[in-house]
């Protein structure tokens, strides 16, 4: 939001946050469409596809849907395949992600574009203080960072946290993010079996400088569309262990094997982290490969062209 001030775009905030808000937030946006029609709507995530395809083709303005990750909910798959259906192209995050909204939620794969998450490339972060948080300046840590919540494998994290330790004695487990799982994480990290070696931070500022000092990104995700901080942690040259989930064959490309385990499988997963953490030479290849891949593959002004490409297409047609 703080960006989108400086280029001075308007935002204006519908205040829906419960469901039984939706006429409201849908009146609220007929207002706003009325007072300053766009030439193209473009929504992302279901709320604002649902609402989109509700309220925008009534004004006779064509949509842009975003199918960002497989929602588990039925009653969502029902209602995102109506909204889908009321759009001029739904882009998919990934390919995987495509597969499903033809399987699932049976949108017509000619209305489907595949548009992957950019990243933008910058100088590096200036270094964190890791004194302010009680670690050493030779730390070795093991990161995670996202929303504290069962589709991230949060819960299962927790579990297996003690166990991962003590095949790895002399790493320090870092949790940033907030949710669900804060404070059952903040209790679990006071145990005697941590013995101080689990920091539960809560969010931060400083993501970037946390993965350009970390071993290993931590993401053992039940489901994804694509995983955003997998590509972060690629741009700073960060190997990560997570899940075969959506989106994440994508972004790996050839490591993912490497990089990934089958989803659910618990216990490769955990494998998997102690071989990279003890692998100090197959660290810095993939340091290597992800930074590579994101520069390449995944740059913020490439994946916005393509987003421009399109919109040109629809509004010329």
């Amino acid at each position: 939001m703080k960006l989108l001030r400086q280029k001075g775009i308007e935002m204006h905030f519908l205040d829906g946050y419960r469901w039984w808000m939706f006429p409201k937030v849908a009146w609220k946006f007929c207002k706003l469409l009325r007072a300053d029609r766009p030439d193209l709507v473009q929504s992302f995530l279901w709320h604002a596809n649902v609402l989109s395809a509700l309220v925008v083709p009534s004004f006779g303005i064509p949509i842009v849907g975003g199918a960002r990750v497989d929602e588990p909910s039925r009653a969502r798959q029902k209602s995102g395949g109506w909204a889908a259906r009321r759009m001029a192209k739904v882009v998919c995050v990934s390919n995987a992600v495509k597969q499903w909204c033809i399987s699932t939620e049976h949108v017509s794969p000619e209305r489907i574009e595949v548009i992957p998450n950019g990243i933008e490339i910058s100088e590096p972060p200036p270094p964190i203080d890791l004194s302010r948080y009680g670690l050493t300046e030779d730390a070795k840590i093991l990161l995670f960072v996202g929303r504290l919540t069962a589709q991230k494998g949060v819960d299962r994290l927790l579990d297996l946290a003690p166990t991962l330790l003590t095949k790895l004695p002399h790493h320090q487990l870092v949790l940033l993010g907030d949710g669900p799982f804060r404070t059952q994480a903040e209790i679990r990290s006071k145990l005697p079996e941590m013995r101080g070696r689990m920091r539960v931070l809560g969010q931060s500022d400083d993501v970037r400088a946390w993965m350009s000092r970390s071993e290993i990104l931590l993401l053992p995700s039940r489901y994804e569309g694509m995983p955003n901080v997998v590509l972060e942690a690629m741009a700073e040259g960060l190997p990560v262990v997570t899940m075969r989930v959506e989106g994440v064959a994508d972004l790996l490309g050839t490591t993912k094997d490497l990089q990934a385990v089958d989803a659910g499988d618990w216990n490769q997963w955990l494998e998997q982290v102690v071989r990279i953490a003890k692998d100090a030479t197959l660290q810095a290849q993939l340091r290597g490969f992800n930074c590579d891949r994101a520069s390449s593959e995944f740059r913020l002004e490439t994946q916005l062209e393509k987003y421009e490409k399109l919109y040109e297409l629809i509004l010329k047609k």
